[in-house]
């Protein structure tokens, strides 16, 4: 066990659940409701639409609120369909609570983690419910000692407001003890790295860390490429 770190935050879609497999079976059902004719290589301009969305999210450019009524307006408009995107966007909403497909290695490490008395943070920005649903249906639920959710908190990672209504659930806990564990460079590592805390970077694309690496040097103060290797670190 690393001695000096106490908590982690882990952060959950693509990192602890594979929401890229829930979202593409999601929006093939939100288009069949639609009318519309569906293909895998359309998902890729969900993915585009959606990180430019929450990457102005965490901007603070837009809201949670305004997540309703852009994200499929900007996903058909990228394709060059119509539909309604306010009532995709309720079905596509309704139907990720439905889908929770774990990460490859995610029940063990979290299993691992636990028995070496770590306190487990969920972090995540998204719908409350959604994603205690999703952690539920997976039985993860049970790993955490707090589910810290933007919408429930009332801040987005990677805003230092975000973290500070975390640590205020974790009294006598200061940010040198905590280590934040996600996917996005942008609101996991950059977020917890500004607020004082260990990061690292779960990047499973080697050819993506490389990219990064060319850009930034070392993004996080560990990189790994399977959750398991977090054996190593913790």
């Amino acid at each position: 066990m690393n001695g000096k770190i106490k908590v982690l935050f882990l952060d959950i879609d693509n990192t602890l659940l594979d929401f890229d497999a829930a979202a593409a079976w999601a929006m093939e059902q939100c288009f069949q409701k639609a009318g519309l004719e569906y293909k895998s290589e359309m998902f890729a301009a969900f993915t585009e639409e959606n990180n430019k969305i929450w990457q102005r999210i965490e901007r603070k450019e837009l809201t949670m609120d305004d997540l309703f009524y852009v994200r499929w307006q900007a996903i058909l408009g990228h394709l060059g369909l119509e539909a309604d995107g306010v009532e995709m966007e309720k079905e596509f909403r309704i139907l990720l609570n439905l889908s929770a497909v774990p990460v490859d290695g995610a029940e063990e490490i979290l299993t691992y983690l636990k028995e070496k008395d770590y306190c487990l943070c969920a972090a995540s920005n998204g719908p409350y419910g959604q994603q205690i649903n999703r952690l539920k249906k997976v039985d993860m639920l049970k790993y955490f000692a707090h589910c810290f959710v933007s919408e429930k908190v009332g801040a987005d990672k990677p805003g230092k407001a975000f973290f500070d209504g975390c640590m205020k659930e974790l009294p006598g806990v200061c940010p040198e003890e905590c280590m934040m564990i996600g996917d996005s460079l942008t609101a996991d590592i950059t977020g917890g790295r500004a607020y004082g805390m260990s990061t690292c970077w779960y990047v499973p694309s080697v050819e993506k860390y490389r990219e990064e690496k060319e850009k930034s040097g070392k993004p996080a103060d560990y990189i790994i490429h399977d959750l398991l290797e977090l054996k190593k670190i913790l």
